[in-house]
């Protein structure tokens, strides 16, 4: 990823933040080979109140500040949303969910990725 778009995502990050804090906090997690964005959203949040409207404000600002229209492309819970949740965004158009076959372990502490699992590595 090019600085200038790490700068970019670090100034939505902190608008954002600032918006919602303390009930959403988001921070960049990576970018994968075809440019599809990974945010960790943790905080406060009431689970039955509206998280996907926080993850298409998210996307929203992604698509205003990088100039490209960017949309949900999966999320993953942790401990079912209790913990915060791994939102996936993409600016390719896409109809049909994009299965990497991994898993995530998470750290229970900090709900930071401390392992990768691809599918045919569990036994």
């Amino acid at each position: 990823m090019r600085s200038n778009i790490r700068n970019i995502i670090k100034k939505i990050i902190s608008d954002f933040n600032n918006d919602y804090y303390p009930e959403v906090i988001v921070s960049f997690i990576g970018e994968n080979d075809k440019g599809d964005l990974a945010f960790l959203f943790e905080g406060h949040f009431c689970l039955t109140c509206g998280m996907q409207d926080y993850f298409i404000d998210f996307a929203d600002r992604l698509s205003k500040f990088l100039g490209e229209n960017f949309i949900v492309l999966d999320k993953y819970p942790i401990n079912e949303g209790y913990d915060g949740w791994i939102v996936l965004y993409t600016n390719r158009e896409t109809e049909e969910r994009v299965d990497s076959g991994k898993f995530l372990i998470l750290d229970p502490k900090t709900g930071r990725i401390i392992r990768k699992i691809k599918v045919n590595e569990i036994d």
